[in-house]
């Protein structure tokens, strides 16, 4: 088995590994949307993807963007998992970033004893909280002075990254959004400009201050869900319920555009989140578990050769 980086033409062979999973580990949570949403924001950035190779065919994955390593079910008690995470750990400290996350399906007895032979231990957990169809949430009163808009063709990404990051501030875990991101994301078929909530003040329009993000995703028994993927203020206008206000906007959006049960994710430990969706009605649903591992940086190695770290060896084709 060979680690290499991962490569335009590769999507096709990891969502084979990732069915092949689904089938086999019964995530909670997890959905073929999930999948959709993983494999087409790999190709982002190519050096934050590595797969493991066997006879030239495509086994495994690391994927850090979503904290996920994964190994085909027909190979796995192989040793491949630890040479994959060994890989990751290079590129990690070659990053400069200080420590390397994944996320633990502790339901699986085999992937908890991974996680603690390669050191990882539980750092904190992701909830997903979800909105019942019959649960009854108050239209959003917009006030007259606040303007709302949408996502346009001609929006500044820079611009808009910068002013996303910010509004995002303070959040347990970072927003990872870039411009090339945001580029991918709103050139994709199921993207919805409408779905993107911007809040500014009536007195400065162009100056935005609040934002939303949400999506309809096909349900796994074909029924529309919701999802509410952001919501953020920008700090020095936080306390005037501009949160209970994009929340409100993103259930009417949902609900007026065919979702039934509505779902969203949050940090066990930002608690100012957790209260205003369970006053809002969401009930926890699933927790993904954080496990974390420190990662000494290293140079990167010039030559682009291919990188070495232990048993592991990322080869750069």
């Amino acid at each position: 088995m060979s680690v290499r980086d991962f490569r335009r033409g590769d999507e096709a062979a990891i969502r084979a590994v990732m069915e092949a999973a689904f089938a086999a580990d019964e995530m909670p949570g997890w959905t073929h949307a999930e999948i959709d949403i993983e494999i087409s924001r790999i190709p982002v950035d190519p050096l934050e993807t590595i797969v493991a190779e066997q006879r030239g065919a495509v086994i495994g994955y690391w994927a850090r963007r979503f904290d996920d390593l994964r190994v085909h079910p027909a190979h796995r008690r192989r040793g491949h998992g630890r040479r994959l995470f060994d890989a990751a750990l290079v590129r990690i400290a070659e990053r400069g970033e200080a420590a390397i996350t994944l996320h633990v399906p502790t339901h699986l007895p085999a992937s908890v004893a991974f996680a603690h032979a390669v050191g990882l231990a539980y750092r904190s957990s992701l909830w997903q909280f979800r909105l019942a169809a019959e649960t009854a949430v108050r239209a959003p009163v917009i006030p007259d002075d606040l303007v709302l808009s949408s996502w346009t063709d001609d929006i500044d990404v820079e611009a808009f990254v910068a002013f996303a990051t910010a509004a995002w501030e303070g959040h347990p875990s970072p927003l990872g959004l870039t411009p090339e991101l945001a580029r991918l994301v709103a050139e994709l078929p199921s993207f919805d400009p409408t779905g993107i909530c911007l809040v500014a003040e009536a007195s400065a329009p162009a100056h935005k201050i609040a934002f939303a993000k949400v999506e309809i995703r096909p349900g796994e028994d074909g029924v529309p869900t919701g999802w509410i993927g952001q919501i953020g203020v920008l700090p020095a206008h936080r306390g005037r319920g501009l949160g209970r206000m994009l929340l409100e906007w993103s259930v009417a959006y949902l609900r007026r555009h065919g979702a039934v049960g509505i779902d969203l994710a949050v940090e066990a430990e930002n608690e100012l989140a957790l209260g205003l969706y369970r006053r809002s009605g969401f009930e926890p649903d699933v927790a993904w578990q954080h496990w974390v591992k420190p990662v000494a940086p290293i140079a990167a190695h010039a030559g682009g050769g291919g990188k070495s770290f232990g048993k592991a060896r990322v080869a750069r084709r």
